[in-house]
């Protein structure tokens, strides 16, 4: 399937979801709830996937705390 297609199949699917009566009551909950000021952007501590790869590749640089023996 091209992206052409996913895209207009989203697209379509879209279309079906909003006449669905359940998905407005949701969508309309969740507008009041946003304006209500309830609705908070979750927010995470984790670092981005790539920097954890790189934290490691630093540590790995770093002279050992071992003594020399």
């Amino acid at each position: 399937m091209t992206i052409e297609e996913k895209v207009k199949q989203t697209l379509a699917e879209e279309k079906e979801r909003e006449k669905n009566p359940n998905f407005q009551n949701l969508r309309d909950f969740y507008e009041t709830m946003k304006k209500e000021g309830l609705v908070i952007k979750q927010e995470y501590t984790l670092p981005p996937v790539d920097t954890i790869g790189r934290s490691l590749h630093q540590e790995s640089l770093k002279p050992s705390s071992r003594s020399e023996q």
